[in-house]
């Protein structure tokens, strides 16, 4: 696994520092934003308070905000690994291997804008060193390969289909070059620094860079420079860490910095103006400060390191403004992820869920964080189907939660003993303009957004101005409950973005949002957004909780059902028992309820790996005491789901069925850590009928019920169709099997000659996965009778009938099968000859059903001929299971139809290829 490490200060490193600039004067309005003032110097003699206002008053440069508006974006690993099975590669692997036979960079960039994803970054280069892109300075790239008679440019497919989709552009160039660290090679040689010219091999009409560098910068500046001058604008520039060597190169980095903001001022850079948020799970910390201490030097171009690492929980909160840093810079996290275990394509390894996306877009777009997400194309050059597929889910998730804006347009004012900055009005919250922003003139203020009338809002979202800096440090949220407010969530920073999805939905007129504490200066809210996702109530929320042990001071059992899914220990909201053996927590709902859902949240702060290896366990009656969670997966009337894998920030599962008491058990001995557990009723529900069939059916025949379902509330759902409680030898078919709720089905039963008589009482189910619902049928079964001589019949097999095709009268008429439809072209008058069989005698044409020319050759036409009283006219009748064989007495072949098909002809066969026909007297 890579890690993500912002490249610190290097010692090879030489620039002046540059003084950033003071805390400046608060601008008279939010809608007048001060200069762009991306690094504040610290001074030894500053206080806490002048820190504060300090760190209020960073703002960040124009490239930040348009890359923080950005939202998503996409990542591209493909190289020798993708071939290989590797992670990192060894920098010895040939170029032949990359043979992308199907590439289709299109199909990349659609994918990733049907996702709602702007920028899309490109892996030009990665560890073991093989360049995806021709190069003057290097024969070690997929132009060295046998893939395009060695024409291959990787690079420029990417970019082409980039711009073309209207998509951004970022390329990654790792400094890392495990080929170059060969021997011979020139990462970490030793080689002297001397004076040259980038590029080496002339720059035409372009800038040139004078340098003084070892034999491996120089080489990488060459790469950097083909990368930024060919390929058009490049929107961000990815410089990873990592480094496999143990750092044997020291890096230029404040020359490779400089190219950059030369050739491609627009792009940000990993680095100087964008940082790691600490880990590859596509998570931000519960509070994610843009402003961060660093040290290193002034210069918004220059080497800075956060001055309390990448990785820790806290790197930037009021505690860490101190005179130990010498510097507060504009430095938003990137929370890089990857939709499949790896970041390069291996083969069997599945995308992540759809739960697991939508819980990282909430942890790191609703973070103050930009989603770098990784989607690797297979080793024929396009994405796998699976990938594709979830992509598309993903992005059509985002499309649909976020819709419609509740609050767009609504009355916005300001709360009591609340007052708003001169241009700042409450209105600017909800116009749909990020430009314009609502501001107390204090560090603390309300804002009510009234819309009008009752909704249901199960998300909050809330955005600073970033223009005028990040300042909020708690807010909270109210809704109006008729009479008074009561408080839905609450959180810490807000930055570009912050979602907050409640833990259960309310349904509110009014909506208030408290600033609660803010640095030094007055926040400026950009925009209040609510949203309703569709969510059901939290049947848990507050009720009795209780746990195996409760050994963890701050562990209680409660906090699994406070509504707080933020997953922090030291917030006061996780559960934690002792090591237990299969230890397990549970909630009692008061009742037996209807539940849907179940959704489970795991801790955030650390050790998330806990759960894992856990059964989720639904009763309506208590749980059996000292049962391990396989024993109570026994017990009757209990409702279970071994989960193997980690849970996640939610990972819901669908129990569809009702119950009172749930519970989370691990499967062996160990600490059960939840942050939240929630169950939700079903999202919809539905009623179901069935027709009752015919009065009585004889033995051997079949009857029909429509089946119907009405939608009472919700979305619709697709029902699976069965039945259950049919007598012996009889069968159910449904046409269609399984209905959207709201449709219907026609079911038919089929008796057989063995049915014993009776009433049936049959139960119909109709099963969502959320719902299940039944409705009953009577079932008469009466004793078969003979054919009766004179008596009219269809000749029955399946849901067809034997047909005289378009209702003809002529003779010679070749007999079909065709669904049944009571017309007289399908009957048949059976009468008795002397030699016991029977004469059949077409209802609609008076014409008998004859084998053709008197044949006894198997596969010989059944038509309908002047009836003769021949023995080819002759149909002898045999019980055969359900019903029976016919077969011409002039051949003793059976009459059979050719197909299942509607207008399968009518021949004659042997026996044992006979189709049986059932007899159902119409007449």
């Amino acid at each position: 696994m890579r890690r993500r490490r912002l490249i610190g200060f290097l010692a090879s490193v030489v620039a002046a520092a540059v003084f950033g600039g003071l805390a400046q004067a608060e601008p008279g309005a939010a809608t007048t934003p001060p200069a762009p003032n991306p690094v504040v110097t610290v001074s030894s003699t500053d206080t806490s308070q002048q820190l504060l206002a300090k760190a209020a008053s960073v703002t960040p440069a124009p490239r930040q905000i348009a890359w923080q508006k950005e939202g998503l974006t996409g990542f591209i690993h493909f190289g020798p690994n993708t071939y290989t099975g590797s992670e990192v590669g060894s920098g010895t692997e040939s170029p032949d291997l990359l043979q992308p036979v199907n590439l289709d960079t299109d199909q990349w960039m659609a994918d990733f804008k049907n996702a709602g994803f702007t920028k899309v970054i490109m892996v030009a280069k990665h560890h073991d060193g093989m360049l995806m892109f021709p190069s003057a300075y290097s024969s070690y790239g997929i132009a060295a390969g046998s893939w395009l008679g060695g024409k291959g440019d990787l690079v420029k497919s990417f970019t082409d289909s980039a711009h073309r989709y209207g998509i951004k552009v970022g390329l990654y160039l790792s400094p890392a070059d495990l080929h170059e660290n060969q021997a011979g090679g020139r990462f970490g040689n030793g080689s002297a620094a001397v004076s040259a010219v980038i590029p080496s091999q002339g720059a035409g009409s372009g800038p040139t860079f004078t340098v003084t560098a070892d034999d491996y910068n120089r080489y990488y500046m060459n790469t950097l420079y083909e990368l930024l001058t060919r390929y058009g604008t490049i929107d961000e520039v990815w410089f990873d860490g990592y480094d496999p060597t143990g750092g044997r190169q020291p890096y230029d980095v404040h020359d490779w910095y400089r190219m950059v903001r030369t050739l491609q001022p627009t792009a940000v850079m990993f680095g100087p103006d964008v940082r790691w948020a600490g880990n590859e799970n596509g998570s931000a910390r519960s509070s994610e400060w843009s402003v961060v201490p660093q040290t290193g030097v002034a210069d918004a171009d220059g080497p800075r390191s956060p001055t309390f690492g990448e990785t820790a929980t806290d790197i930037a909160s009021d505690a860490q403004l101190t005179t130990a840093s010498s510097y507060l810079a504009w430095s938003p996290a990137e929370c890089d992820a990857r939709l499949e275990n790896g970041w390069f394509w291996h083969p069997n390894q599945p995308p992540k869920s759809l739960d697991a996306l939508t819980s990282m877009y909430y942890a790191s777009v609703g973070r103050n964080c930009q989603l770098l997400l990784d989607v690797p194309p297979d080793r024929t050059g396009r994405f796998d189907a699976a990938d594709e597929a979830r992509l598309a889910e993903f992005g059509q998730w985002i499309r649909t939660t976020f819709a419609t804006d509740l609050a767009a347009g609504a009355a916005a004012s300001n709360d009591t003993g609340t007052t708003a900055s001169a241009g700042n009005a409450p209105a600017n919250a909800v116009d749909g303009d990020y430009a314009t922003a609502w501001q107390p003139t204090a560090t603390t203020g309300s804002l009510v957004v009234d819309l009008g009338a009752s909704r249901t809002v199960d998300i909050v979202q809330v955005q600073e101005d970033i223009q005028i800096g990040q300042r909020v440090e708690s807010f909270a949220v109210d809704a109006w409950n008729g009479s008074s407010w009561q408080q839905v969530a609450n959180a810490t920073t807000i930055g570009y973005k912050r979602l907050i999805r409640l833990a259960t939905p309310v349904s509110t007129s009014r909506i208030r949002l408290r600033i609660t504490g803010s640095r030094a200066l007055p926040p400026a809210i950009s925009s209040v957004s609510l949203y309703d996702d569709g969510r059901s109530a939290d049947l848990a929320l507050g009720r009795a909780a209780s746990q195996s042990s409760s050994t963890q001071p701050g562990g209680d059992a409660a906090h699994g059902v406070d509504g707080n899914t933020d997953g922090v220990f030291t917030d006061g909201s996780v559960t934690h028992t002792g090591a237990d053996a299969n230890a397990w927590w549970q909630v009692d709902l008061g009742s037996s309820r209807p539940i849907g859902d179940i959704a489970l949240w795991n801790r955030t702060d650390c050790c998330a790996d806990r759960l894992t290896d856990y059964w989720v366990l639904v009763s309506d009656t208590p749980f059996a005491a000292g049962l391990t969670p396989q024993q109570q997966a026994l017990q009757p009337g209990v409702w279970s789901s071994h989960r193997t894998s980690q849970a996640a920030s939610p990972t819901t599962l669908t129990a569809g069925r009702t119950g009172r008491y749930v519970r989370v058990q691990l499967s062996g001995t160990g600490y059960l850590s939840l942050a939240e557990a929630q169950v939700f009723a079903p999202a919809y529900d539905f009623t179901l009928s069935a027709s009752q069939p015919m009065a009585s059916v004889p033995a051997g025949t079949s009857t029909v019920s429509t089946v119907s379902t009405v939608l009472s509330s919700g979305a619709s759902a697709t029902a699976a169709l069965s039945a259950s409680g049919l007598p012996a030898g009889a069968t159910a078919a449904f046409s269609p099997a399984s209905v959207a709720t709201g449709g219907s089905s026609t079911l038919t039963v089929q008796t057989a000659a063995s049915t014993p008589p009776g009433d049936y009482l049959v139960t119909v189910t109709a099963a969502t996965p959320q719902i299940t619902r039944t409705a009953q049928i009577t079932l008469s079964v009466v004793a078969a009778g003979p054919v009766v001589s004179g008596g009219v019949y269809e000749l029955r097999t399946g849901t067809q009938a034997l047909d005289v095709p378009a209702l003809s009268t002529a003779a010679g008429t070749r007999l079909a099968v065709w669904t049944r439809n009571g017309g007289a072209n399908q009957r048949w008058t059976a009468t008795a000859d002397s030699a016991g069989g029977y004469v059949l005698r077409n209802v609609n044409s008076g014409l008998c059903a004859d084998v053709f020319g008197g044949s006894t050759a198997a596969g010989a036409a059944v038509d309908q001929w002047t009836c003769s009283g021949s023995s080819n006219q002759a149909w002898r009748l045999a019980a055969s299971g359900s019903g029976y064989v016919l077969t011409a007495r002039s051949s003793g072949l059976a009459l059979s139809a050719d197909g299942a098909a509607d207008g399968a002809t009518v021949t004659q066969h042997a026996v044992p290829q006979a189709t049986v026909w059932t007899l159902v007297k119409v007449g």
